[in-house]
């Protein structure tokens, strides 16, 4: 299959390692995930303070589909170093309109397309009418807190 991709981040090898990921019963924005995020892999592995924090957010049409690891489907040609893709054709997406009945939902919002996130150590899939939000949340050892030295001076 000839995949057409679009790359979300634009940074090329950037590595995402997750932190958390919810599925929330909220109106807007049900897919929620927050991820720790470096250049250079080491930073995630050793738990660098300076290594980034990012959340990503789907809007309240998007369906998680898992990860490659639970449906198996290994899309050709999809291996990049951009941390997340989209597309507007791929194997899953064709299964899912196939079996799942997606296009006739939502019509109207536009075209469906499919997003992937890489991480360390998998993908996750979601099919979604809008792209995610995605928010730099700073550097995990940034508490926000400036300390101040004040240096006491004593006159003779």
């Amino acid at each position: 299959m000839n995949l057409d991709l679009h790359y979300l981040m634009s940074t090329e090898r950037y590595v995402l390692d997750m932190e958390s990921f919810q599925m929330k019963n909220e109106a807007y924005y049900p897919l929620e995930w927050t991820f720790y995020g470096a250049a250079n892999p080491t930073m995630l592995l050793t738990w660098d303070a300076e290594r980034d924090r990012i959340r990503i957010r789907f809007e309240q049409y998007a369906v998680f589909l898992g990860t490659q690891e639970e449906h198996g489907m290994k899309e050709d040609g999809l291996w990049n170093e951009h941390p997340i893709v989209k597309l507007s054709a791929s194997r899953l997406m064709s299964f899912a309109s196939e079996r799942m009945s997606i296009h006739p939902v939502n019509r109207n919002r536009g075209a469906l397309a499919h997003y992937v996130i890489r991480t360390i150590e998998q993908e996750f899939h979601v099919l979604a009418y809008e792209d995610p939000t995605v928010e730099d949340l700073g550097k995990v050892g940034d508490t926000g807190v400036i300390v101040t030295e004040v240096l006491d001076q004593l006159e003779e």
